[in-house]
């Protein structure tokens, strides 16, 4: 008899701890918690900020747009929206979220040559996505603008093997960019230099670039490069691949560039990357 008393307890014990499972998680269920936007995870706090952004380029309702954003209780607000604005621009994200984005952070009195250039100039919506953010190659030193595009009408600069030689430069457009000059450099990998200056000859920040190559187009701004000058942009090119060069907009094309094999003074074989200078009018 005395064999039975721990079954039994052991029965009792399991039959009462599944009632009261029972009762506390499907009968009487605990209330619901007090979980705001500010308790979501950085990922999701910035999907609440492009949703929000989305709902204001609809509805123009700057006040409910505040009241979003303000749920999150983040202290620095507009340079969130602005980092995701630029963000969107480098990766490539839909036009309509990039722009909602940039017209926010715009509001809310972020400030940035990138917001200036998404307001101003919309990414066209045939670009792919690009897999990288911003290049990390690092580039050549900081060269010295040329005083005058050069004249010659000849066709767009075709890259050399060596990379000792200039390839020469493309006539202006009207009204459009000059390629001031461009040049070969033999290494491993290939790494295409832009650098932009203004009419009078100063390096320009906020110029958005167009290289298509073989793995799409990448879309750059100048000026985000740390430690370049402002006009500065760089992006790896792939071996044997070709790539056409837009300043401000896709077309026309300013310059198109290969990466090629070649030698390099101590006998080394690499690719041609190159360093183009361009004017803007």
């Amino acid at each position: 008899m005395r064999s039975r008393i721990p079954l039994v307890f052991a029965l009792s014990f399991l039959i009462g701890l599944g009632g009261g499972l029972l009762l506390a998680w499907e009968i009487f269920p605990p209330p619901p918690g007090n979980a705001t936007p500010a308790d979501l995870a950085p990922a999701y706090q910035d999907l609440w900020i492009v949703l929000a952004a989305q709902a204001d380029l609809v509805e123009g309702d700057a006040a409910a747009s505040r009241r979003r954003l303000e749920a999150l209780g983040l202290p620095d607000l507009p340079e969130r929206v602005r980092a995701l604005a630029e963000r969107g621009l480098f990766e490539n994200w839909p036009l309509f979220t990039v722009e909602a984005l940039a017209r926010l952070a715009q509001t809310l009195g972020a400030r940035s040559p990138a917001l200036v250039v998404i307001l101003a100039t919309p990414v066209p919506t045939r670009i792919p996505p690009s897999p990288t953010l911003i290049p990390t190659a690092t580039p050549s030193s900081t060269p010295s603008p040329s005083p005058s595009p050069m004249p010659s009408p000849t066709p767009l600069p075709t890259p050399l093997p060596t990379p000792t030689e200039e390839a020469t430069a493309t006539p202006p457009a009207p009204n459009g960019p000059t390629l001031l000059e461009s040049q070969t450099r033999c290494e491993t990998p290939p790494l295409l230099r832009i650098y932009v200056f203004d009419a009078e000859g100063r390096p320009r920040a906020g110029v958005r670039l167009w290289v298509s190559g073989p793995q799409g187009t990448e879309t750059l701004l100048t000026g985000l490069k740390p430690g370049m000058e402002e006009g500065y942009a760089d992006v790896q090119m792939a071996p044997q691949g070709t790539y056409r060069l837009g300043v401000e907009r896709p077309e026309p094309t300013v310059a198109e560039l290969a990466a090629r094999p070649c030698v390099d003074a101590a006998g080394q074989a690499g690719w041609t990357g190159w360093e183009v200078r361009v004017r803007l009018p």
